[in-house]
């Protein structure tokens, strides 16, 4: 189907987009999700206005007026859409090159989504842009996909305006969970081993073989080479040092590890404990890289 056809047809209702993402994910999904998680994501696919990360960057930038946001990995094209209701000038990219492959792709899906022509197929690698090109980039549960995760980044900061935003949100892959496949998983597995245990599990390799493992600790140190011109915001560090000071904890063990942090001989220490068990032990990495408004790396 080409993209001109596909840009000529009406735009899709919620009945429409669910059997077309129902076909997208049996095809792209099979012997990966099991067909009962596959209709939950889709389900939640149709009912996400696409709003979560604009509320996420909001706390901590200020959006431009006139802001132009780059989605790299743009899937269905939730964000880009959500983007574009606000009035924000929002793009795509997508290689779809997920899973084991299919006629239908997700950004086939996008752009029966919206008139406007917001999406392309491209790679995180190579964008298709001049220098400085967008205020605000998101990168949601992408890292994990790509085959270079620094040239994606480098790219990244190339295209971001000085004083720009970039979000990055991906799985931890210190859990004992393997998000993708919905099953358990040792921590950083060998790919090796890893095969093996998807075959014995009665689950395609597929998706293991296109996977890169993501840390919180593996973003940062990725994140070392722009620190003279990016700040690093760990957003769930932030949430969780937000708690800790005014002990609002939901359970007794958070409340118990905020009242040590109060003790002066061994609060310092306490905290530093606690941020080191969360980056190991959380479900997954949300971090914004604010970019100077004067760079320092490249020129405009």
């Amino acid at each position: 189907m080409s993209s001109t056809h596909i840009q000529n047809l009406a735009v899709l209702n919620n009945s429409e987009l669910r059997s077309l993402l129902l076909q997208y994910r049996r095809e792209n999904w099979q012997d990966i999700q099991t067909p009962e998680w596959q209709e939950k994501i889709v389900d939640s696919i149709v009912e996400d206005d696409g709003e979560a990360v604009l509320r996420d960057v909001t706390r901590f930038w200020k959006i431009p007026s006139q802001c132009s946001v780059l989605d790299i990995g743009s899937g269905v094209g939730t964000f880009v859409i959500a983007c574009r209701r606000r009035g924000l000038q929002a793009f795509g990219i997508e290689p779809d090159r997920i899973g084991q492959g299919t006629t239908l792709s997700s950004v086939q899906i996008a752009r029966r989504r919206i008139k406007e022509r917001v999406f392309a197929v491209a790679v995180g690698e190579s964008l298709p842009f001049p220098n400085c090109s967008f205020d605000l980039i998101v990168m949601n549960q992408v890292m994990e996909h790509v085959a270079d995760q620094t040239a994606v980044l480098d790219e990244a900061v190339r295209v971001l305006k000085p004083g720009g935003a970039i979000y990055i949100a991906c799985p931890n892959y210190f859990r004992f969970y393997e998000p993708h496949y919905k099953i358990f998983w040792l921590p950083l597995l060998p790919k090796l081993l890893g095969r093996f245990y998807l075959r014995f599990r009665g689950r395609s390799p597929v998706l293991l073989d296109q996977l890169s493992y993501t840390t919180n600790f593996r973003l940062r140190q990725l994140f070392q080479r722009f620190k003279a011109d990016c700040k690093v915001i760990d957003l769930h560090q932030e949430q969780f040092l937000s708690k800790y000071t005014k002990g609002s904890f939901a359970s007794g063990r958070g409340q118990f590890v905020a009242k040590l942090g109060q003790l002066r001989a061994i609060g310092g220490l306490i905290r530093w404990v606690a941020l080191q068990y969360l980056h190991i032990v959380e479900g997954g990495c949300e971090m914004l890289i604010l970019r100077s408004p004067i760079s320092a790396n490249h020129v405009c």
